[in-house]
C-alpha cells in the first residue's frame, strides 16, 4: 500500500472516531476514495494500482464493519434475534458470533455468510431455519436478557439489553418541570438516559407521576448507547425519540413532585424528585 493510501486510512480512522453517524462519515469516505484515485491517475501509477485499491477498500470495510452491523431486535416470545446492516458495504460475517449469555447459547455464522446493505438477518432459536441456534429450549429470558454480537476476532460489535437486564443501564435523569411555553407548557419533558454502551429496549416501559401522569413507550422503543429519550408534555422532537403525553395542559408542578420509570414487568427502576 503506497503512502497516499496509508495517509488516507489514518485520516479515515481518526475521522470516523470523531463522528457518531455513518450517514455523516460515508460522504467523506467517498471523497477520500475519489481523491486517492485521481492522485493515482495523475501520477501514472503502475498497473498493479487496482490491487492496491482492493487492499484499501478491504481495510476500509474491516474498519467500518463494526459501525455498520448491529442487533436491531430480540423477540423473547417468538424466540429470535435480528441483525441489520445499515450499509453501504457488504459485510462478511464468517466466524462472527451471537451470544445469548449462558453456556451452549452461542450461534456462529458459517463461512461466506454475507449481509448486504440494508439487509436484516433473523437468527431463530429453534431448529428448522437456515440461521438457527438449533436449540430445543428457549434461550431468551422473558423477564430480561442480554444479546451480544462479536466479530471473528472476538471484539464486541453490538449489544442489546431488555427487561431486568436493562435496569442498571437506565436512569430517569431529568424532569424539566418549568416550561417556557405560556400556560400549557408543552415544552416540559421527562428525560431517560442510557448510561451503557448497549442498545436498551424499553418497549412497554412507563413513566408515571405522583399526580396520575402515565406514559407508556410503544413496542419497538429503544435508547441508543449513551443516548437519551425525552417525553414531552405536548411537543414533538424526533431527535430525542419523538415521544409526548399529548396533554393539553402542564403536567409537572413547579412547586415540587416526583416522576418514576417502570419496566415492562411493573418494576420501579428509577425515581426523580424535585
Amino acid at each position: 500500500m503506497d503512502a497516499i493510501s496509508k495517509l488516507s486510512l489514518v485520516e479515515l480512522s481518526s475521522h470516523f472516531k470523531a463522528l457518531k453517524g455513518a450517514e455523516v462519515c460515508w460522504p467523506r469516505i467517498e471523497k477520500m476514495i475519489s481523491d486517492t484515485a485521481n492522485s493515482w491517475q495523475q501520477s501514472g501509477k503502475a498497473p498493479n494500482e487496482l490491487s492496491v485499491m482492493h487492499i484499501w477498500w478491504h481495510t476500509c470495510f474491516e474498519l467500518l464493519a463494526s459501525h455498520q452491523v448491529q442487533i436491531t431486535a430480540i423477540n423473547y416470545e417468538d424466540e429470535y434475534v435480528e441483525i441489520n446492516n445499515i450499509g453501504p458495504a457488504i459485510i462478511d460475517l464468517s466466524g462472527w458470533k451471537i451470544d445469548a449469555g449462558d453456556e451452549h447459547q452461542t450461534f456462529t455464522f458459517a463461512k461466506d455468510t454475507l449481509i448486504y446493505p440494508h439487509e436484516t438477518l433473523r437468527i431463530d432459536t429453534y431448529p428448522g431455519s437456515a440461521l438457527s441456534f438449533n436449540s430445543k429450549r428457549p434461550i431468551w429470558n422473558n423477564k430480561g436478557d442480554i444479546g451480544s454480537l462479536y466479530d471473528r476476532d472476538g471484539a464486541l460489535i453490538s449489544q442489546w439489553v431488555y427487561g431486568c437486564a436493562a435496569h442498571q443501564h437506565l436512569e430517569l435523569s431529568q424532569v424539566n418541570f418549568d416550561g417556557l411555553e405560556a400556560k400549557k407548557e408543552g415544552d416540559e419533558f421527562v428525560e431517560i438516559t442510557n448510561v451503557s454502551h448497549s442498545i436498551a429496549d424499553i418497549s412497554l416501559w412507563q413513566i408515571r407521576g405522583n399526580k396520575g401522569q402515565c406514559f407508556e413507550f410503544p413496542s419497538g422503543s429503544t435508547i441508543k448507547p449513551q443516548g437519551v429519550v425525552r417525553v414531552y408534555t405536548n411537543q414533538y422532537h424526533p431527535s430525542t425519540g419523538g415521544y409526548n403525553f399529548e396533554s393539553q395542559r402542564a403536567l409537572w408542578s413547579n412547586e415540587g413532585g416526583e416522576a418514576a420509570l417502570y419496566d415492562n414487568q411493573n418494576g420501579c427502576i428509577s425515581e426523580y424528585h424535585w
